[in-house]
């Protein structure tokens, strides 16, 4: 297990807690299918690690699509900003991936998801999903003035 989720942030808006519990519950497998494949690197466990890599890529478009078309349709001001981020993020899971598919390199793989990816998530969440989430719910960013 990489991540608790219990100990995750939550933010304001119950949609996308539940996606966060959905993308570490998601993300351990991917772990745990990691270190099955460190311990004994077959064919079975490459397989494994990147059918999880890959459903966990998948989910993340959803998330990501859900949260922008909500920020677009809220007219949230900071949509570019939190928006790169989503992209950058993709982009780095996508060279990643292709990374593991090309090498099968199980130490860049867990680099990149206790270095990389742990801390980002829990960063991103506790910032710009925090003020999003509260955007959501009150049509204030808790920046602007009273």
């Amino acid at each position: 297990m990489l991540l608790d989720k219990d100990a995750m942030p939550l933010v304001a808006m119950d949609f996308m807690n539940a996606t966060h519990y959905e993308d570490v519950m998601i993300i351990n497998k991917l772990y745990d299918a990691l270190e099955a494949y460190e311990k004994l690197q077959n064919e079975e466990n490459a397989k494994s690690v990147s059918d999880n890599f890959t459903e966990w890529f998948e989910h993340t478009i959803g998330h990501f699509q859900a949260e922008e078309v909500m920020m677009r349709e809220k007219n949230f001001p900071p949509y570019p900003m939190h928006k790169g981020e989503h992209d950058r993020a993709l982009h780095e899971m996508d060279a990643v991936f292709r990374h593991w598919n090309k090498t099968r390199d199980a130490a860049a793989l867990k680099e990149y998801l206790t270095r990389s990816l742990a801390p980002w998530l829990l960063h991103h969440i506790q910032t710009m999903d925090t003020v999003t989430a509260s955007f959501f719910k009150t049509g204030m960013s808790p920046c602007s003035a009273h």
